[in-house]
């Protein structure tokens, strides 16, 4: 699995990438659809298409304040170590949800493998189910005049 791990070491890293971040986002809130123009050094210039530019400016926010960085392409295999730690959950629990059906998997060997892309659909629909609960039991509780 090609997956880049990022993390700035030291303090004036941190300011760089937190100025660069603020100046893309500038950027993207006046040109939200529009290519970007990278000039590399010298006359060298790279045209960034607008989603990966954005991508760019939210991984440079994240390591401005001090947060490691991931970069894995949605078709990446996890481990389901990996996985577990991605959703946050024990090693066991993420198992029971494997077999259960509520992720798909593959087996490789005796080893259960984890699309980056199905993680991250379970999580968006978990988040949603969640939610809806909670609405309702917000609506409940303004129904019975507890919410004030």
């Amino acid at each position: 699995m090609d997956v880049t791990k990022l993390l700035l070491d030291d303090r004036g890293a941190e300011e760089q990438a937190a100025k660069a971040a603020a100046a893309l986002r500038e950027y993207l809130q006046a040109h939200p659809r529009a290519p970007a123009r990278l000039r590399l050094d010298g006359d060298k210039q790279v045209l960034v298409p607008a989603a990966a530019f954005a991508v760019f400016a939210t991984m440079l926010a994240e390591l401005a304040e001090g947060h490691a960085v991931t970069v894995a392409p949605m078709q990446a295999e996890l481990t389901t170590q990996q996985a577990a730690d991605l959703l946050n959950v024990s090693r066991p629990y993420l198992i029971r949800l494997l077999e259960a059906g509520d992720i798909p998997y593959r087996t490789v060997g005796n080893r259960r493998k984890v699309l980056l892309a199905d993680l991250i659909a379970y999580r968006r629909h978990d988040d949603a189910r969640r939610q809806a609960i909670l609405d309702e039991l917000t609506a409940e509780a303004q129904e019975m005049g507890l919410y004030d």
